[in-house]
């Protein structure tokens, strides 16, 4: 026993609140379990800094650790980073036994790159590891790592910290009722009962209790002329589609999640406790950086109709010169679709506007970051602002679910899609994309409490955009460009979804059409001071060094298909304006141009799009640019003009010779936007192969060239 350290702590850091919420689900099931220990935020400097001095006494550490951009650590673990990389005594963390879970996603070239520095770097500072660290993979579904990730530890962690409760009945029954639930097989009445889940009985109209809501502002579901063509309202709530098959003759689930921890307690408070942060927001959103009312100014729709995506182009007045950079990125904060809220509050029961707006203080112990401060908010802002009502179902949600449901096939099929035995149905849930609304719709005997939707529910979280303008052409604005999110889920589903943020900018600015394929530019609405709306924004702190680099001489290899070019067409006009200024100073010489070129490196631009007369994005500011000398190259791919499609990455493979003069012996900087699924594993790989070529490499010692590249920040990449 005196062998064994006397607590643990666990040290979280997370972007979108995935790791924070399984951080302490892990504390309070050790708790549960009899250990000792503390939970903190990487970036608790002095509470994780006296975590570490004390190893005496808090002897194990677990991190769980997500990634944002290219692999980068979260926002909250900053100085956490900082604090590490100050240390240099190799015995610095000796005493320490440590493990760690990543949170990270496949579709991303440098998987759970935070996860795998953290161990590296305290390894090298003396921790030793007890539990070998879990990799997590959105793309298949963090919780098939997750799960069995945190069953295994409490094993491995008895062995080395101490528990109050020795092993032992107790521990067996915590153990017995997080995984197994007893079920008797289902009668051929109760198979028949379960065909509302499959495809036949999907619903294919609005729910009678919905109509009242529909036409509602911020609405996913309004019907809309886009692009020329009347498209009609879409469906607000579908039942979900679940095989049975495998359910239907069990007798047992197993492998299920422990129901989620019920702290959250809503506390009724006296109406205007607090007054919201604007005109907009309650009190209680967070944001790392301080919340700008900007303004709509100026709106167009730059593809052109018949495009496979709506592509619009804002501009947001900020009202006063504000400090930013081409590369840097901004958060808006919209709201939950108006109709998808008010037809949740219905079905849990909330029906008047004295229930809506009656006002309630969020306590508990450990608050979750994005509640932390909600106090006199109404029910209304919390199913707004505070919780993600669109995002694919965690299992413990669904585990919660039903704890509240009463009819008792509805229970089972619950507790099926969080078992090990309807592992299948589950990842075929993800595939659907479900609402909140989707399942209640499907469960109708669920009724869950509200404080407890809280417990279970992740954050509603920020919509981040790259900036598209230079400071030096426009101080007082940021301009960007986003496709309007519009997708169906796989076959055979078949369901329409929109994207929160795309869509609530989209009805903000009047549903703006796209111009003909003839017309040379996209109309540019000026929209008058006093007409102007507002728009909630933040700057995103930039820890990944996406911006241009302050020696003008640097050569440049920007890659940005789509959407991808935003950022580069500030990146362009910032060096045009650069150039503008220098040439203005005088003393250019005889030859003005050549001498330009010497203090100003070349730019070449990489470009995708599928058809010249559909989505050439800033095609008038791209010729401009080749045309003043700020573009020396530009290339482009054009996938759907003829028989072969070519993409961005064919085009480097063709110019790998050209390109590996171009980045190694010319010094260039090559930045990657874009699609992360695709295009930018398309580009890694294209550069792999040039250094191949030409350095006779093998193509594992390629792509370690490729990894210090980017560690050196020689090869920065914004990818979504």
């Amino acid at each position: 026993m005196s062998d064994k350290a006397p607590s643990y702590a666990i040290l979280w850091a997370s972007q979108t609140g995935n790791a924070e919420w399984i951080a302490k689900a892990i504390h309070k099931e050790a708790q549960s379990r009899g250990f000792t220990g503390e939970c903190f935020v990487m970036n608790e400097f002095e509470l994780v800094s006296f975590a570490i001095a004390n190893l005496d006494k808090t002897g194990v550490l677990i991190f769980v650790t997500s990634n944002t951009g290219d692999g980068d650590p979260p926002d909250n673990s900053s100085k956490f980073w900082r604090y590490l990389r100050r240390q240099k005594q190799k015995d610095y963390l000796a005493h320490a036994k440590i493990t760690v879970l990543g949170l990270g996603d496949t579709n991303y070239t440098n998987f759970n790159n935070s996860a795998k520095r953290l161990e590296k770097k305290v390894k090298e500072l003396g921790a030793t590891v007890f539990y070998e660290k879990g990799m997590a993979d959105d793309a298949e579904g963090l919780e098939n790592i997750v799960d069995p990730w945190i069953a295994n530890l409490w094993p491995v962690l008895a062995e080395i910290c101490r528990q109050k409760v020795s092993e032992g009945d107790q521990t067996a029954e915590i153990t017995k009722g997080v995984s197994e639930v007893e079920i008797s097989p289902m009668t051929a009445a109760e198979k028949a009962a379960q065909e509302p889940y499959s495809m036949n009985e999907r619903r294919s109209t609005i729910p009678e209790a919905v109509t009242p809501y529909i036409g509602l502002p911020n609405s996913l579901v309004q019907g809309a002329k886009i692009n020329g063509d009347s498209k009609p309202a879409a469906p607000l709530s579908h039942k979900i589609h679940v095989d049975t098959t495998a359910l239907a003759n069990a007798t047992q689930l197993t492998g299920l999640p422990r129901v989620p921890a019920a702290y959250i307690k809503l506390v009724k408070v006296e109406k205007n406790a607090e007054k919201p942060i604007t005109d907009k927001l309650p009190r209680f959103v967070y944001t790392p950086n301080p919340i700008i009312e900007a303004t709509v100014s100026k709106v167009s729709c730059i593809s052109r109709r018949g495009a496979l995506k709506r592509t619009l182009h804002l501009e947001l007045d900020l009202g006063e010169h504000t400090d930013f950079q081409p590369g840097d990125a901004f958060g808006v904060i919209a709201p939950n679709d108006e109709d998808l809220v008010q037809a949740i509050m219905t079905r849990l029961g909330i029906k008047t506007a004295e229930e809506e707006m009656q006002q309630f203080s969020v306590e508990g112990d450990d608050l979750p970051s994005h509640l932390k401060h909600a106090s006199g908010v109404t029910l209304i802002d919390l199913f707004r602002y505070g919780f993600d009502l669109t995002t694919a179902p965690r299992k413990a949600l669904l585990r919660m679910l039903g704890e509240y449901t009463s009819d008792a096939q509805e229970k089972n099929l619950l507790m099926f899609l969080c078992s090990k035995q309807g592992l299948a149905q589950f990842n075929s849930l993800r595939d659907q994309q479900p609402t909140l609304l989707d399942l209640l719709v499907s469960f109708p005997s669920c009724n869950p409490p509200i404080e407890r939707l809280l417990d279970t529910l992740p954050a509603h979280m920020p919509r981040y955009y790259s900036i598209a303008n230079s400071p030096l052409a426009h101080p007082r604005a940021i301009r960007f460009a986003f496709n309007i999110v519009q997708y169906t889920t796989p076959e055979p589903y078949n369901v329409a979804r929109k994207g929160v943020a795309t869509t609530w900018l989209d009805n903000l600015t009047g549903l703006v059409e796209a111009a003909t394929s003839g017309d040379n530019t996209a109309a540019v609405i000026e929209i008058p001071v006093s007409q102007r709306i507002s728009v909630p924004i933040f700057f995103k702190i930039n820890n990944n060094g996406f911006v241009l680099p302050a020696d003008t001489t640097k050569p440049l290899l920007l890659i940005g298909p789509g959407t991808g070019i935003a950022p580069f067409i500030g990146f362009l006009e910032h060096r045009d304006k650069q150039r503008q200024i220098r040439r203005s100073l005088g003393g250019v010489g005889a030859f003005p141009d050549r001498d330009l070129a010497a203090e100003f490196g070349e730019i070449r631009v990489y470009y995708g799009f599928r058809e010249r007369s559909k989505d050439y994005l800033f095609d008038a500011e791209l010729t401009e640019f080749v045309d003043r000398g700020v573009i020396t190259h530009l290339e482009l791919a054009v996938s759907r003009e003829s028989e072969n499609k070519v993409y961005v990455q064919d085009l480097i493979r063709r110019d790998q010779k050209d390109l590996y003069d171009f980045i190694v012996n010319k010094g260039a900087l090559i930045y990657v936007c874009g699609d992360a699924k695709g295009m930018a594993t398309g580009v890694h790989d294209a550069l792999a192969n040039m250094l191949v070529e030409n350095e006779q490499l093998e193509k594992m010692e390629a792509m370690k060239t490729l990894t210090k590249w980017i560690a050196e920040k020689k090869y920065l990449r914004d990818l979504v």
